[in-house]
C-alpha cells in the first residue's frame, strides 16, 4: 500500500522558495566604468575597465586577437581546448577560462570576457605549443599572431595599453600609477643598446649653434655631445613620460656615481623591450622632428609647447599657459 503524503502547512510562496536553489546571496554584476578601442596585431578590440579596476577583454576580442577565423567567444574556448593545445594550457589558466567574467556595459548587453593578462597567457601557451610542434598546419597563423603579442606585451604593459583606450590612465589610482610604470622599467638592466641616433646629437648642436664634432687628444673626430644635452633629453624625451613619474624611478635605479657625477648607465637600459622602448622611441622622435623644424632653441621651445604644453607654466612663450598670481 503506497505512503499517504501529509499535507504541507505552509503558504504556496514559501513552498515554492524551499523548492528553488540557495546558495546564498548572489554576487553583483561589476559594471564597465571605462571603454575604448585598442589597437592589436592590426586588429581594433573591444577593452573595458570594471569599476574595481581589472581590466577586460571580451571573449570575442581574445578570439579576434588570435587571429582566429570565427570571433565568437565559443570558438575560442573550443580552440584552446584541442588535444594539441590545450596540454600546454596550465590548471590555473583552464580555471580562469573556463569561468570568464560577466559585466554591465552601459546601453548594451552584458559582456563575457577576461581580464587583460589572460591573453598575454595564452599566448605564451600557444607560442609553447608551437615550438614542441604540435600544432596543425591550420594553427600556424594563430602562433604567429600569439607570437607577436608576446613579443610586444607584458603583463603590465597591457594593463598600461588599456588604460589608454579607454581614457582610465586619467583617474587611475596612485597604487596604478605604480604599476604602470614598471610597464616601462626592466627588472633587470638589459645590455647597452644605441637607442639615440647621430641624428639626434648632430642636430641638437645645430639647433644650440654649437660644433657638431670635437677632437679628441688622439686627433679622431666624435660628435659633440656636452653635458647639457643630457639635461635636454631627460626634460623633452623622458620627463614626459607619465607626468615625470618613470624618469624619477630610472634615476633611482641608476643614481649618479658620486666620484664622476654622471650615472654609471644609461637610462633607456632599464627599460621594458615592449612597452617602455617603444614609448621613449615614440618622444624621442616627436622631439627629433620639432629639432628640425627649429632654427634655434627657443623656436623648439615654442613647437614644444605648441605640441605638449608648457613643462614651467611660471615661465611660458605663450602668456595663456601662465598661472595667474
Amino acid at each position: 500500500m503506497p505512503k499517504e503524503i501529509e499535507p504541507i502547512d505552509a503558504d504556496f510562496d514559501d513552498v515554492a522558495k524551499a523548492m528553488l536553489a540557495n546558495d546564498g546571496p548572489k554576487e553583483k554584476t561589476p559594471e564597465a566604468t571605462h571603454r575604448g578601442i585598442l589597437p592589436l596585431g592590426g586588429m581594433q578590440l573591444d577593452v573595458y575597465v570594471l569599476e574595481d579596476g581589472r581590466r577586460v577583454f571580451a571573449k570575442r576580442g581574445m578570439a579576434r586577437a588570435l587571429g582566429l577565423k570565427s570571433e565568437g567567444g565559443n570558438a575560442f574556448l573550443k580552440t584552446l581546448g584541442r588535444k594539441n593545445l590545450g596540454s600546454e594550457i596550465s590548471e590555473e589558466l583552464r580555471k580562469k577560462l573556463d569561468n570568464p567574467i560577466v559585466f554591465n556595459i552601459a546601453g548594451a548587453d552584458p559582456g563575457h570576457g577576461y581580464e587583460a593578462e589572460v591573453l598575454v597567457e595564452v599566448s605564451k601557451a600557444v607560442a609553447r605549443a608551437d615550438a614542441a610542434g604540435v600544432l596543425l598546419d591550420s594553427q600556424k597563423a594563430m602562433a604567429a599572431q600569439a607570437k607577436a603579442i608576446v613579443n610586444a606585451l607584458a603583463k603590465v604593459g597591457i594593463a598600461a595599453l588599456i588604460d589608454e583606450a579607454t581614457g582610465y590612465q586619467t583617474e587611475r589610482s596612485p597604487d596604478a600609477l605604480r604599476l604602470l610604470v614598471q610597464a616601462y622599467i626592466e627588472k633587470e638592466q638589459r645590455e647597452w643598446e644605441k637607442e639615440f641616433p647621430d641624428d639626434f646629437y648632430l642636430t641638437l648642436n645645430k639647433v644650440y649653434g654649437s660644433d657638431p664634432y670635437i677632437a679628441r687628444a688622439s686627433g679622431a673626430l666624435v660628435i659633440n655631445k656636452p653635458q647639457h644635452f643630457g639635461n635636454f633629453t631627460n626634460k623633452y624625451v623622458y620627463g614626459p613620460l607619465e607626468d615625470g613619474e618613470v624618469l624619477k624611478e630610472l634615476q633611482r635605479l641608476n643614481p649618479k656615481v658620486e666620484a664622476t657625477g654622471s650615472r654609471r648607465d644609461k637610462l633607456h637600459q632599464f627599460l621594458t623591450k615592449g612597452y617602455g622602448l617603444e614609448k621613449v622611441r615614440e618622444q624621442r622622435q616627436e622631439v627629433l622632428t620639432m629639432l628640425k623644424l627649429s632654427d634655434d632653441i627657443d623656436d623648439f621651445k615654442r613647437l614644444y609647447e605648441k605640441r605638449f604644453g608648457p613643462l614651467d607654466s611660471q615661465w611660458t612663450f605663450f602668456p595663456e599657459f601662465r598661472k595667474s598670481k
